[in-house]
């Protein structure tokens, strides 16, 4: 049976009514009839909001799922930053989880530092922290990595997502385990 990721834009696509949603909707049935595997990523909690702030509770987040009639759907987690993550939904790293973490992040983002204090440092902004405007792209970057470093760690199929800079995976010789898809594409695959 296939597993099926999804990034934090299928929520939104869900939340929005825009066109992914309905195959979205396609693998979440199928996870509900018993044909694929579905998952969301605790880490989209983390997300910033449109509203410009971040969710202070990990339950607002399930709120929101539940609102969406998604909220049957299990997650998967990230690894554990302080003052990031949600500490009942994250993994206490390792030296092996914080170096894989790393290779996905060379890869997606190699002009954006992999520390914060490094992003800040390229920035030339002293005292960054990671909820001020200034860390939105570091932050961004650190959540869309924690996303498939999940998918990864959970040995998942295919990653679902509209973003196209998680294509950068696809054909890595290291990330041959990882297929990253649309919406659209992944749910031909549950044919």
């Amino acid at each position: 049976m296939k597993t099926f990721t999804f990034d934090t834009n299928c929520i939104i696509d869900i939340a929005d009514q825009r066109p992914p949603a309905a195959f979205v909707n396609a693998i979440i049935e199928a996870h509900r009839d018993g044909r694929a595997k579905a998952a969301f990523v605790a880490v989209s909690a983390s997300e910033r909001q449109r509203s410009d702030y971040y969710l202070p509770t990990f339950e607002i987040f399930q709120e929101r799922l539940r609102k969406l009639e998604i909220d049957d759907i299990p997650y998967i987690c990230g690894l554990g930053y302080y003052e990031i993550s949600y500490w009942d939904h994250a993994i206490f790293s390792s030296e092996v989880a914080i170096l894989r973490e790393r290779e996905i992040h060379d890869i997606l983002f190699p002009n954006i530092g992999f520390v914060l204090a490094d992003f800040a440092r390229a920035k030339g902004i002293d005292g960054l922290r990671w909820d001020s405007k200034h860390a939105r792209k570091w932050r961004n970057a650190w959540c869309d990595r924690q996303m498939i470093w999940a998918h990864d760690n959970a040995a998942r199929d295919i990653f679902v997502t509209s973003d196209r800079n998680f294509q950068k995976l696809n054909g890595k010789p290291n990330f041959s385990n990882i297929k990253v898809c649309t919406p659209e594409e992944a749910s031909i695959l549950l044919l």
